[in-house]
Formats: C-alpha cells, sequence, structure tokens
C-alpha cells in the first residue's frame, strides 16, 4: 500500500490542532501517512501528547523537523496574528531530499474523506498544485493584484493546503527564487501566502475547492463533497464550545469529535470556557458577512 508524505507546521501553540489534523486524516484514510512536522518550537511534552494517537491509530508515522524560523527568515517583519513559521513550508523540499512529491496542510483543519484523493491529483508540468480563491470579488481581486504588480489572468490562491512536486521544486531552485522576492514596497501583509502568489503567477495547478473548504467558500461553491474544512480567519473552532448550534462555523462538532481523540482535550475544553462565546460569534458573524461583500464586489 502507498505511503503518503504530509507536512504540516506549527509552534507550540498550534500543537493541539497537529493532533486534530492527524486524528481526522488518520481516521478517514486507509493508506500509511508519514507525517512530517515542521517544528517551530513544540516543546517535547507536546510532542508525547501527538504520538499519544499511535495508541488509537496504527496507520502513521511521525517526524519532527526543527526549524529555527527566527534565524531561517529574520528578515522578515511581521504582522497582525501570523507568526514566522508560516514560511517553514518554503524549506519542504531542501528537508526531505528524498520525497517526490508531498502534500502540505496547516494545521487548523480537518480532513473529512480519505486523503489519498488530494495526494493523487495530477499536477501535469505543475510545481504546485493550490485551491484558488473564488470567493474574492472583482475588485478585491483586482486590487490585490495590483498591489502585487501581477497580470490580471493570475487567480489568487490559498498557501493553507498544497500538493508539491518536490522534484521540480528542487530543479527549479524555488526556495531560493521565493526568499529573494523584494518584498519592502509592497504595502499588504507579509505572509507565504503572498510570497508564494508573486512566485507562482499563473503557473500552478488550480484544485477543487473541495481541498480547501473555508466559512468564506459557502458564498461560491455549494457545501457537498468536500474533503478538507479550513477554519481559516481570527474565529477557530476552539475558540467556540463542543455542541453550539451554529451555521456561521462549518464542521463545528466535527473538530471537537476529532479534538476528543487527543491527549489535548481536556484543555482546550477547560480554555474554551473562559471565552465570551458571544463576542466570539459577533465576529465570526462580521467576517462571514465580509466574504459576502467582497465576493459580490
Amino acid at each position: 500500500m502507498i505511503s503518503i508524505p504530509i507536512f504540516l507546521s506549527a509552534d507550540n501553540s498550534y500543537a493541539p490542532f497537529v493532533a486534530t489534523a492527524i486524528a481526522s486524516i488518520c481516521d478517514n484514510t486507509k493508506s500509511f501517512c508519514e507525517f512530517y512536522i515542521l517544528d517551530g518550537g513544540i516543546s517535547d511534552e507536546n510532542k508525547e501528547k501527538i504520538c499519544d494517537l499511535k495508541d488509537t491509530f496504527k496507520n502513521f508515522s511521525v517526524e519532527f523537523l526543527y526549524v529555527d524560523v527566527e534565524e531561517e527568515f529574520k528578515k522578515y517583519p511581521m504582522t497582525l496574528h501570523f507568526t514566522k513559521t508560516m514560511f517553514a513550508r518554503f524549506l519542504i523540499p531542501q528537508l526531505k531530499t528524498d520525497l517526490k512529491k508531498v502534500l502540505y496542510s496547516d494545521v487548523d483543519v480537518i480532513i473529512l474523506k480519505d486523503i489519498k484523493e488530494m495526494y493523487d491529483e495530477d499536477l501535469e508540468n505543475y510545481i504546485i498544485g493550490a485551491v484558488p480563491e473564488l470567493f474574492l470579488g472583482n475588485t478585491i481581486k483586482q486590487t490585490y493584484l495590483n498591489i502585487l504588480s501581477l497580470s490580471s489572468e493570475h487567480q489568487p490562491f490559498a498557501s493553507g493546503n498544497l500538493i508539491i512536486n518536490c522534484e521540480k521544486w528542487r530543479e527549479n531552485d524555488i526556495t531560493k527564487k521565493i526568499l529573494s522576492i523584494d518584498f519592502s514596497q509592497c504595502k499588504i501583509e507579509y505572509t507565504d501566502q503572498t510570497l508564494l502568489n508573486i512566485c507562482f503567477a499563473n503557473d500552478y495547478k488550480q484544485l477543487n475547492p473541495k481541498y480547501c473548504y473555508t466559512i468564506q467558500s459557502d458564498v461560491c461553491f455549494p457545501k457537498n463533497d468536500i474533503v478538507i474544512c479550513h477554519y481559516n480567519g481570527n474565529v477557530k473552532p476552539w475558540h467556540l464550545a463542543e455542541g453550539t448550534n451554529t451555521r456561521l462555523m462549518p464542521y463545528l462538532n466535527e473538530f471537537w469529535h476529532y479534538a476528543r481523540k487527543t491527549s489535548f482535550y481536556t484543555n482546550l475544553a477547560e480554555k474554551v470556557n473562559y471565552i465570551n462565546q458571544g463576542e466570539m460569534l459577533k465576529k465570526l458573524k462580521i467576517f462571514r458577512t465580509a466574504a459576502k461583500m467582497n465576493y459580490v464586489s
């Protein structure tokens, strides 16, 4: 049976969601999964808790790959809630030079179907496959492209769920190309997604939105046949209590179902009790309303 190499990236605060993502993948995937964790500072205790999943699932291995993100990406200023761990995905083909093709995923996700479906996608002659940000309205999209000096033919894509042809990435020295991008004059958040869009302008395999379904997606894509639910935005499922009756957060109960399978569950459930639920739902409603307005603009 084929093994599927999957890279996840996290610092210590996101360790619980590494475990939750792994649980959802293993529960829905028949193949053996080789997880490589881009480690931006996960404690030994939390690494052990992640590995506790081996008591429940037998179809995976895990290897932690430490990345000194402060040193590797010291030239990048940080804004908003982003951390430099997000840039670690640029190093994937160099960290495991024996791998030809891999999946990458952020950890604020759950997987709802067999992840092999995504792995089996044909990249054709492209270096990466990614999901276009279809919910962007024409005005917002064109503004984004203008800021980055990209052609109107480029469809901006999300960087949270990727297929990477590591052989072609190494052949084309993509890591060096990305890290050499001059971003100093750009008036937009300095993120991995922006750099990847500049590097792969109009030159990536467009994947079906089912591989990166987000809160915004349902304004332009029906909620069916979803493989990956990506909880983008500032309000996450761990900010809302288990069993909360709301349509504002897709697959909230599914998140807590998989969180329960991890050694982090008790702590996550206790923390959510101290969060103002009304305030979280208010923020979530504003976020979804903005998505609808952007789509029709």
